[in-house]
């Protein structure tokens, strides 16, 4: 079992009613503080009330808003933020502010879905019709996407990068976002050579503005991902990692009786929550979820011995709070 545990608030006492959400929302008119060039700056206000109408938060946090205006205004930016502080909002405002847009990430659109938001995602899990239906989308003359999320496997390949090519040309790309940049650079923990191959996007298309995000980047790693990736003189955004809202405790399992016992009961004393518990071992994480349940918490495991149908159900079920506690390994991310 894992050295210590962290019980999370629930979903919906940090959100907006999932109910409220459901009603299809239009588009918000958005004014800017300047004439009709393309690389205008928006007023604080109108970028507030697209945040406040289809997210429900009051205002931005930490560097979300510094972050915002410079993909807005064109410019290169380098985000650092901690996870939680909420770097999707950074790319994600700026494609509903824009008239068209559509940003390359790598992420979920589910959620963007139930706040009426257009926006989806290209991969091998999708069938050839829902493939077919987006491509025609994009093909369109008015293409409803305002966010494509897409893996850095696909950008590389020839085909797609030419229909990014005629979608810029036709003005319709604003953004190009990398969420988890670290990736791309091989002084970090977890680099993936497919980053790599995204260098060629600078070149290829010079006048889009590029937002590199990331929670963990130390500063050899934040070098290597702005010359690694291009960046033309980018604003370079750090967020403090102190986390008040978080709360650490330590606890040494060679000291307790039975540490199953004492983690069910901090659960148990914190009443009705959602919480992740890592383990070490694929098989502490089944003994252990096991245990959980048969003591009236519910409970799921979540590590790489599952197949990708069962994982996804597990998931699913935590976000949606059918399942309390996640039992998993460093796969749950």
């Amino acid at each position: 079992m894992a050295e210590e545990t962290t019980p999370l608030p629930r979903r919906d006492e940090a959100t907006i009613s999932n109910r409220w959400w459901k009603m299809k929302k239009s588009r918000l008119p958005l004014q800017s503080s300047s004439g009709s060039s393309e690389k205008r700056i928006y007023a604080k206000e109108a970028l507030v009330k697209l945040l406040r109408w289809h997210f429900g938060y009051a205002d931005f946090r930490g560097k979300q808003f510094d972050a915002i205006q410079a993909a807005l205004s064109g410019r290169d930016c380098f985000c650092l933020m901690p996870t939680g502080a909420g770097k999707s909002m950074c790319y994600q405002i700026p494609a509903l502010a824009k008239k068209s847009g559509i940003v390359l990430v790598e992420n979920q659109v589910a959620a963007l879905k139930e706040k009426g938001i257009a926006a989806e995602y290209l991969s091998s899990t999708q069938t050839s019709t829902i493939k077919n239906k987006i491509h025609e989308d994009i093909d369109s003359g008015r293409p409803s996407l305002r966010l494509l999320y897409v893996t850095p496997e696909l950008i590389a390949t020839s085909g797609f990068m030419s229909k990014l090519s005629k979608i810029c040309a036709r003005g319709l790309l604003n953004l190009i976002a990398i969420d988890e940049a670290h990736c791309i650079s091989s002084w970090g923990h977890d680099f993936r050579p497919s980053y790599r191959k995204l260098s060629s996007l600078r070149n290829q298309f010079p006048s889009v503005p590029i937002l590199a995000l990331t929670a963990t980047a130390a500063p050899k790693v934040q070098k290597d991902v702005i010359e690694s990736l291009c960046l033309q003189d980018p604003l370079v955004l750090k967020s403090s990692f102190n986390r008040p809202n978080i709360y650490y405790e330590v606890r040494y399992k060679d000291l307790l009786d039975d540490a199953y016992t004492d983690l069910s009961n901090l659960l148990k004393s914190e009443g009705d929550v959602c919480a992740i518990v890592y383990c070490l071992e694929r098989t502490t994480c089944d003994d252990l979820s096991a245990h959980l349940s048969q003591i009236g918490i519910s409970s799921a495991a979540y590590h790489a011995g599952l197949n990708d149908k069962l994982r996804s159900s597990v998931l699913e079920d935590w976000i949606s709070s059918k399942i309390q506690v996640v039992v998993a390994t460093v796969a749950f991310g």
